[in-house]
């Protein structure tokens, strides 16, 4: 997986696993616009890819701003969500059971209702980056630097402190809840926060 076909900084190389795991932010909401851009790849060769077409392009128009609130917004849907229900976007037809008049038959309709292939390096260019998050810091960097010292002085200090570490304490609210059709939803960063472990150290840098 290359990043040559999109203006976003994605890696250079790497696996599609690890990029959406640690790159691409699936787990966002999409825009009005990612939905119109993502109705031509409906495949009209799936039972419902016209229908699919059809609504995603319905979705992302101004005057359906409360059809987009309803299911986007309130129903709290990322791009995970909506590749699973628009799954004609991913339908690829299977021609290993048909004979060759069949096979005919469906190579003139595809050249008539032709959808282009969602394909990785698509998806690169729809897929919006993970983005930081900023939480306060609840604590004094410059105390944690005094305690830290006094600890030296005394004959504490830590045999891995380096001297260029100190200790923060952030202040997070974990996001989690149920939308009004009790679907449940969790906030990316800090959920992922409130299930690690408790360490000794954590590398801040980055």
């Amino acid at each position: 997986l290359t990043s040559s076909t999109t203006s976003t900084p994605w890696p250079k190389r790497c696996t599609l696993r690890g990029w959406l795991t640690h790159c691409a932010d699936i787990n966002s909401l999409p825009e009005r616009e990612d939905l119109r851009n993502l109705a031509p790849y409906c495949n009209r060769s799936h039972p419902m890819g016209g229908d699919h077409a059809v609504k995603l392009t319905a979705l992302s128009e101004t005057r359906s701003a409360a059809l987009y609130g309803d299911y986007v917004i309130r129903e709290k849907r990322c791009w995970a969500d909506v590749l699973f229900d628009f799954d004609s976007v991913m339908y690829v037809d299977d021609d290993d059971d048909k004979d060759d008049d069949d096979k005919d038959k469906d190579d003139c309709r595809r050249r008539r209702i032709a959808a282009p292939l969602l394909t990785a390096e698509r998806l690169l260019a729809l897929l919006p980056p993970l983005m930081p998050r900023h939480f306060s810091i609840a604590s004094s960097p410059t105390y944690s630097m005094l305690l830290r010292d006094r600890n030296v002085v005394k004959g504490d200090d830590d045999d891995d402190d380096d001297g260029a570490t100190f200790k923060i304490d952030l202040c997070v609210a974990v996001v989690k809840g149920r939308t009004i059709r009790g679907r449940p939803y969790e906030g990316l960063c800090s959920g992922h926060l409130s299930r690690l472990l408790p360490t000794k150290r954590i590398d801040g840098r980055g």
